[in-house]
């Protein structure tokens, strides 16, 4: 009796590719079913991936499997942390154009995640970048803006976000504290 040698290149192609034709990770209302949402974490488009990637995505699809086992419906999504510094400054280090840096960062890390098997939900994938994502973001932010008082009171009580309006340069409105040298030097916002 001979045993057929496992070629990973074949068999896992072949799942996957039935996986995608019959969206077996896409996530649709269900009455009967309890809801479960994973979301590990968006990964910053500004190269490829790596293993400190691979094990925190492995950690949320095993999770998310096991409660699909479970009869859970469950919504694992997958998005780009690609709006901000990071990207930029990978891009500019490069010397190439911050938009197509990350448009193809984007294009390869989601074939390298696809090639891994994960069971997300590309059908709700988002990208921090796009302005039909981010300009819902200004505006929370422009309202409390408006509401200076009440978010004077959070800036107080929170270390982490640095308000960073530029005037004119509402591209760039939020920035983690850890940039705040970089993004002076290039908004002269302090």
């Amino acid at each position: 009796m001979s045993v057929k040698e496992y070629n990973p290149d074949e068999v896992e192609s072949l799942i996957q590719k039935s996986w995608k034709q019959n969206n077996s990770y896409k996530a649709s209302p269900s009455q009967t079913k309890e809801k479960f949402y994973c979301l590990s974490m968006f990964p910053y488009p500004s190269g490829k991936l790596h293993m400190g990637h691979v094990r925190n995505y492995t950690i949320g699809d095993v999770i998310s499997r096991f409660k699909r086992m479970q009869g859970f419906n469950v919504f694992q999504p997958m998005g780009w942390d690609a709006f901000g510094l990071p990207a930029e400054n990978a891009a500019i280090k490069n010397k190439v154009d911050p938009q197509s840096w990350t448009e193809q960062n984007i294009e390869n890390m989601k074939s390298q995640l696809e090639r891994l098997g994960f069971s997300y939900d590309w059908s709700k994938e988002l990208k921090t970048c796009d302005p039909n994502y981010f300009k819902w973001e200004q505006e929370i932010f422009t309202m409390l803006q408006k509401s200076r008082s009440n978010f004077k009171n959070y800036q107080s009580k929170s270390t982490n976000l640095i308000n960073l309006w530029g005037g004119q340069r509402h591209n760039r409105c939020l920035v983690f504290r850890n940039v705040k040298r970089s993004h002076r030097k290039r908004c002269n916002n302090f």
